[in-house]
Formats: structure tokens, C-alpha cells, sequence
């Protein structure tokens, strides 16, 4: 029956996943057994008996506390293996990141020296430390959202959840790619943002910045605060596996937050190189009077403008999409409850 099947995936989804296919096989036979001492087997019972049977049982949240034995945790077994997961993928990721900067710019350089090996040992071992923590909080957060929610009223089985349509969840591959970028773009801006630039292989690789690193510098607290938010956000997903409401709104706040950091960032004139154009003339690359150096220069100063305004439309389409996602999720949701 659609309403054990749905008491028992509310049960099993706070439980680990190494546990959920044990405790999903017991619990059926507990309530089978338990319908059969009332006169009616699991074919033939009622939806009465059924609810009867579940209140007897208690609502999923004490069903499932009371096979994980205590009720106290940091990091609770429900999210337990998604937070391992997330803490993997993220140092993975810095790891990777890092390797991949402290080469561009082990290459890049003039003199480089052994003791850029010993920076890149020291930066991954601060930014893991750092990973570690936030993911912890995030967690941590997520953990103590879910157990201080109360219900108002009591307790019945027509409160029990549908169980998502497979075809309406969220990939795993999805919020895992999410935490990559964000790493990525995490560890870009605030390690080697000197890298984003125009490149020219002559004799060595040579790299004109497009941004000024000291004037970036007092912005890094909202590119750390963007990392963190988006982590939480794609985290929220590998954790629900489906688009809720709550997760639909902190998607679009994360959406609304990454366009003001964006404006913020991009509207300030000083993070501009101000000698991008002379040095491109340095390299060789255009000279002045030239049609390529008024297409350039055109380029370059319309280019603040318009990496305002990709940004606001590419935000807004995603913003769209999830919301249209949440909504026939919804619906099917209500079509599926009649």
C-alpha cells in the first residue's frame, strides 16, 4: 500500500544508507505482522487499519531515533554519508585546484624555485583545514534545522510525504559538480586571480592580468561568502535529492546574492588592470592607431558592462528554471495525493 511505502521512505531517509535496506525489509514485515494481528494482511487491509497500525508506530522521526539508538548529534546518521561525501569532493577539489594554479604559475614565472612547492603544501593545507570547517558548519546547520522543527499539531499518516517520482529528483552529479565549480572558483580569485588574463608564448609564457590583485584583495570575504552559500546550497541538494520549496528559495537567494556580489565586484573601477592595454602593446599584440587596437580597446571598456549583464540573464534563466522545476514538482506531488 502507497501510504506503508511512504512511512517507510520517511523512516529510512533519516537513517544511513548503509542501513536503510535492512531497516526497510524490517519494518515491512513489523507492519505486515502487525496488520495480521488485526484481522487484515497487507492485501486487504484498510486504509483505517493502515493509519491505525502507523500512529501505533509513531511518526518516521522517533521510528527512525529509535534505531539509531540516541538523539544527540553534531552530525546526525541521516546525513552522515552525505556529509563525507561533501567533505571528499570539496578537498578533492582543493587539492586539485591549487595543483593546477601553483603549475600555471610555476610555468609562468621567470625564476621559479623550489619554494613554490612548499607554498602549495602550506596553501593546501590551510584551505583543507579551512574546507573542513566549513563543511562541518554547514552540516552542522543543516542538522540542527531538521531536529528543532516541531510539529504544531499532532502527528497523522496523511502527513507522510510522497515518495518522489525518480524522473522529478535531483542526479547526484548535479550538486557534485556544483561544489567542484565552487571550489574552483573559490580557489581562482582567491589564490590566482593574476592568472585570468591574456596569455603569449614567447620565449616563456607570459600572462597580462586582466584584474589589479591588491585592489581585489577587500572583496575576498564575499568570495569566500559566495563559496560557502553555494556549498550549503548544492550540499541541501545531495542531501534532499528533490526540489522543495525551502530548497527552491535558497536557490534563488543564492541566485540574488551571486548578482549583487557581482555588481559590486565588476562596478568597481580600481579591480580593473590599468595598464591592460599598454601592456598588450608591450607584447607586441596591438598597436596604437590600428583597427585591432580600437577593437580592443572597445572590447575591454564595454567589457565591465557587459559581464554585468551575462551574469544578471544567465542568473534570471536559472532562477526561471528552478522555480518552473519546483512547481511541476508540486503538481505532480498534488495529482499524486488525490
Amino acid at each position: 500500500m502507497d501510504l506503508i511505502n511512504r512511512y517507510i521512505y520517511a523512516v529510512t531517509q533519516k537513517l544511513p544508507e548503509s542501513q536503510r535496506g535492512d531497516i526497510e525489509k524490517e519494518l515491512h514485515g513489523l507492519i505486515e505482522d502487525m496488520l495480521e494481528d488485526r484481522g487484515a494482511g497487507g492485501e486487504i487491509a484498510s486504509t483505517e487499519a493502515v493509519e491505525q497500525v502507523l500512529l501505533e508506530l509513531g511518526p518516521p522521526g522517533e521510528m527512525a531515533a529509535r534505531y539509531r539508538g540516541r538523539e544527540r548529534y553534531l552530525i546526525g546518521p541521516g546525513l552522515i554519508d552525505s556529509y563525507w561525501s561533501v567533505l571528499r569532493i570539496v578537498v578533492y577539489s582543493v587539492a586539485v585546484a591549487l595543483g593546477i594554479a601553483y603549475m600555471v604559475d610555476f610555468f609562468t614565472r621567470l625564476d621559479p624555485t623550489a619554494e613554490q612547492l612548499l607554498e602549495y603544501f602550506v596553501s593546501l593545507l590551510s584551505v583543507a583545514t579551512q574546507a573542513f570547517v566549513w563543511v562541518t558548519v554547514i552540516f552542522a546547520y543543516i542538522e540542527y534545522r531538521g531536529t528543532r522543527q516541531v510539529p504544531k499539531d499532532a502527528w497523522k499518516p496523511a502527513d507522510l510525504p510522497v515518495i518522489p517520482d525518480p524522473a522529478s529528483q535531483i542526479k547526484p552529479i548535479e550538486p557534485v559538480l556544483g561544489i567542484i565549480f565552487s571550489i574552483l572558483f573559490f580557489v581562482l580569485f582567491t589564490f590566482s586571480i593574476d592568472l585570468i588574463g591574456v596569455y603569449r608564448l614567447n620565449e616563456t609564457l607570459v600572462a597580462i592580468p586582466v584584474f589589479e590583485q591588491a585592489a581585489f584583495a577587500k572583496y575576498l570575504p564575499l568570495i569566500w561568502f559566495l563559496t560557502a552559500f553555494s556549498i550549503l546550497k548544492d550540499s541541501i541538494k545531495l542531501i534532499t535529492r528533490k526540489w522543495t520549496r525551502q530548497l527552491a528559495v535558497v536557490h534563488v537567494m543564492f541566485n540574488v546574492a551571486s548578482v549583487i556580489v557581482a555588481v559590486i565586484l565588476f562596478s568597481d573601477m580600481a579591480i580593473w588592470n590599468p595598464s591592460f592595454m599598454d601592456q598588450l602593446m608591450q607584447l607586441g599584440l596591438i598597436t596604437t592607431g590600428d583597427e585591432a587596437y580600437d577593437i580592443v580597446k572597445s572590447i575591454w571598456d564595454r567589457s565591465r558592462d557587459s559581464l554585468i549583464y551575462v551574469i544578471v540573464i544567465i542568473t534570471l534563466i536559472d532562477t526561471v528554471s528552478v522555480l518552473m522545476k519546483w512547481f511541476r514538482r508540486k503538481k505532480g506531488n498534488a495529482t499524486l495525493t488525490k
